[in-house]
């Protein structure tokens, strides 16, 4: 409910901004040079749009398994699951886009999102007890060593046409996405036994890393509310990608490596909401 909330406040917001510049750029010219000033709608040479990028995430980290400490290592492949058949969410803000227009019809673009994330490792603290038995400082357990590291960036083109509709640009270009996601877990725990044996959990880090990059074709359209201010909605009719995975479940342990290829048609979508400079 609070997505869909904060999605009508972002709506309610541009229609009010939209109204009051429309407002402005239809009064009565009194004068020639003024309607010279009347806004254009369509983006030029120079200009820069910004946008929100909603709908399901770009990140690419399905099969990102950290190897066990205990039991074999997994042998789950890497996946595109930003193209999923069932699960798409139009309210999710998944990143941001930038077009920079080097004709009036024909922009470059940079879109993309990060998430980092990292926990420091704490060793674990043995309890005190007097010679009775009895706690005087609890044990302390030691804290789990966990990096995580989501990246997606696309670099691409879209060319621009007009219609009998001065505020619609229906769009086609292509895209060249990189997305890379890394796991790695250390658990410095160390215990011993009655018999004085110690058992250590971790020699060093375990960590799994995914590399995949590819090629999309793009076709969409922008709507614009008002001069600076549209909404958009796009699709890839055709991409592929391709991914692989390093596994590696410790220090001077042999690295398990898998690929997987992934062509999609008319399956991933997104919503924008953006800005005119």
């Amino acid at each position: 409910m609070k997505k869909y909330l904060i999605l009508c406040f972002i709506l309610v917001i541009s229609l009010t901004s939209a109204n009051a510049q429309d407002k402005d750029s239809d009064h009565v010219c009194k004068t020639d040079t003024c309607c010279v000033d009347t806004p254009k709608f369509a983006p030029q040479k120079g200009d820069f749009t910004a946008a929100m990028v909603f709908g399901r995430g770009a990140y690419l980290n399905g099969g990102l398994v950290v190897p066990s400490t205990y039991g074999s290592v997994s042998g789950a492949a890497p996946y595109a699951n930003d193209v999923d058949a069932n699960s798409n969410d139009i309210t999710n803000m998944v990143g941001a886009e930038g077009r920079y227009y080097i004709k009036n019809n024909f922009a470059v673009t940079l879109s993309g999102g990060a998430i980092l994330r990292n926990t420091p490792y704490q060793l674990a603290i043995p309890a005190v007890t007097d010679a009775n038995g009895a706690l005087i400082i609890p044990a302390y357990q030691a804290v789990v060593a966990d990096e995580r590291v989501d990246v997606n960036v696309s670099i691409g083109g879209q060319w621009l046409f007009n219609t009998k509709n001065d505020r619609l640009f229906p769009y086609v270009g292509f895209a060249l996405p990189f997305d890379y996601a890394r796991r790695s877990q250390y658990d410095p725990t160390v215990t011993v036994d009655d018999q004085g044996n110690a058992n250590i959990v971790d020699l060093g880090a375990r960590h799994v890393d995914i590399t995949a990059f590819g090629i999309q074709a793009v076709a969409g359209v922008d709507y614009y509310l008002a001069k600076d201010i549209f909404f958009g909605f796009d699709i890839k009719p055709i991409s592929y990608s391709y991914a692989f995975s390093v596994k590696t479940p410790g220090p001077g342990l042999y690295d398990l490596e898998a690929d997987t290829n992934t062509v999609s048609f008319f399956a991933q979508f997104s919503f924008k909401l953006g800005f005119k400079f």
